[in-house]
């Protein structure tokens, strides 16, 4: 556990008592979930106001709980998963490699940092934690409190999810640049694009580790962005006949009685993988996909749509914003050295 004070509130460690839950109390977990579930919903109307906990808390073994008390009263609940991406998965070389996705339940904000504090400790101390590289843990963009709490905590943001309605047809394509849907024969320079991106990613996002198979790994995920057309999609844009970019996207349902949800029930566009070539950036082809993107989408009866990126990346930060499109979650990552803020 950390022990650094946090200088904001003076409190006592000893007000908390942490356990590690059992699956008899897979019920009081949920409990604080739903009640949380509510908190976000009245903060941002957009997300979901029911949430399931994930099937693996009551696989024993495959997660783990814990639980912070104050006398009798239950403060919160901070549950942990060991997530691994081996070197022939498609994000081997997109997300660190290995690390703790943490999920936070807390009662209210009263003092988060410091729950949240001590339930990491926790988590740190974790046999399952010991072979990982940081933690990430995802937060509503608008609970200003957590968000306050987590970088007192040594987190960064790492990813933002961010919500857009259909709204109006954006405007028409730029001349000369022609978008189409992929063919088998683009996959191979849709994969070299798409590693140019990520060692641009790279650059911006240092938990982001790059192996040997870079390409190999972009080659097989853009099998899987290709799609069938219905439920998902591969676009390609072309420039005097050069393929110069691609867009992946998706359908996703919302279903929040069904399994953990990022929005509100309904029908949504999913945003996978978006590139353009770097030498020609900033000339309109981003905008000309998302066009064609957005007639898919909206063909499909998607009511909003949605996309996660870097805030830390220059271009992406300022590209989605300016479609209109607004930050609702955030992931945050610390290393697993990284000490508290004082």
């Amino acid at each position: 556990m950390y022990n650094t004070a946090l200088s904001a509130v003076r409190w006592e460690r000893d007000l908390f008592a942490t356990r590690l839950a059992t699956t008899t109390d897979i019920e009081m977990v949920q409990r604080l979930a739903g009640e949380q579930a509510r908190r976000f919903h009245g903060l941002d109307e957009r997300l979901p106001e029911s949430l399931l906990l994930p099937a693996w808390l009551a696989v024993p073994g495959s997660g783990a709980c814990w639980l912070a008390e104050n006398g009798r009263r239950v403060l919160g609940a901070l549950c942990a998963e060991h997530e691994r991406w081996s070197p022939e998965s498609a994000f081997a070389n997109v997300f660190p490699r290995r690390y703790l996705r943490l999920r936070s339940y807390l009662v209210d904000n009263t003092l988060p940092a410091e729950t949240l504090d001590v339930l990491l400790g926790r988590a740190d101390g974790w046999p399952e934690a010991l072979a990982t590289t940081g933690r990430m843990i995802m937060t509503p963009a608008r609970d200003q409190a957590l968000s306050a709490a987590l970088r007192r905590l040594g987190f960064q943001p790492y990813h933002t999810i961010t919500h857009r309605s259909m709204g109006e047809t954006p405007p028409a394509a730029v001349d000369g640049v022609v978008v189409r849907p992929a063919a088998l024969a683009d996959v191979p320079v849709v994969a070299s694009l798409m590693a140019e991106s990520w060692r641009f990613h790279a650059a911006h996002q240092p938990a982001i580790t790059l192996t040997d198979s870079l390409l190999a790994g972009c080659e097989h995920q853009a099998w899987q962005l290709a799609g069938d057309g219905v439920n998902q999609t591969l676009l390609v844009a072309e420039l005097a006949g050069e393929l110069v970019g691609f867009f992946g996207a998706g359908m996703s349902a919302q279903e929040t009685e069904l399994r953990p949800s990022l929005f509100a029930t309904g029908y949504y566009g999913d945003i996978y993988e978006v590139a353009v070539r770097g030498d020609l950036r900033r000339r309109g082809i981003g905008l000309a996909m998302f066009r064609a993107a957005w007639l898919w989408i909206k063909a499909q009866g998607a009511e909003a749509m949605f996309v996660n990126y870097a805030p830390t990346n220059p271009l992406s930060s300022r590209f989605w914003p300016k479609l209109g499109f607004q930050d609702t979650w955030v992931n945050w990552w610390r290393p697993r050295a990284t000490p508290p803020q004082s």
